[in-house]
């Protein structure tokens, strides 16, 4: 079920480089004197993600409907008998944004034990259908709810940790990929 109905906009491709922040219950900042980064790269059914130190930290390839985490600079391909998740729960709310300019709606996603405020925009979307095969059936859950729209700001709390995960869009940068970065060894742009 898709919280807002689809629009006749061109399908998104590039970099959304995003800032990170966590909190912990009294609300003073962890892990980090500086709120670390990460790029999320996307081309049609293909997902990349690199982390603070620009190393690659996820890889989805959809044309072997591949997904690969790296430990310790190796690619380890993700067994398609991985248990998938239970089924998160979706509320659509009222509430709006505008970040870096894009207007947003927002929804919520409940999980286990952590609830994510999501933000996404219509303008900044990919084809939820590209990624109905993938094994992160969360991502494709995701998707499916905001008719492909791609988060611009989530914030999730972990209660039961005590930790609230802030992350937020600070550049979104439309650019032409190609299935070449979309490999273990593709370098981040």
């Amino acid at each position: 079920m898709s919280c807002i109905p689809a629009q006749q906009s061109p399908y998104f491709a590039g970099c959304i480089e995003y800032e990170n922040e966590y909190q912990n219950t009294a609300g003073e900042a962890m892990y980090y004197a500086v709120k670390p980064r990460n790029w999320f790269y996307v081309q049609g059914n293909n997902f990349k993600m690199y982390d603070r130190k620009k190393a690659l930290q996820e890889l989805y390839v959809g044309a072997t409907n591949s997904l690969y985490h790296f430990e310790q600079g190796k690619a380890v391909l993700v067994a398609d008998t991985a248990r998938r998740s239970a089924p998160a729960t979706i509320n659509c709310l009222a509430t709006t944004a505008t970040i870096l300019g894009y207007p947003c709606q927002m929804l919520q996603l409940v999980r286990g034990g952590v609830s994510s405020l999501v933000f996404y925009s219509d303008a900044v979307r990919v084809r939820p259908a590209d990624f109905r095969q993938g094994r992160s059936s969360s991502w494709y859950e995701l998707l499916q709810a905001t008719d492909g729209a791609l988060p611009l700001r989530t914030i999730s709390v972990n209660a039961e940790h005590g930790i609230t995960a802030t992350s937020e869009a600070i550049a979104v940068r439309p650019m032409a990929l190609a299935a070449a970065d979309f490999t273990t060894t593709a370098p981040a742009h």
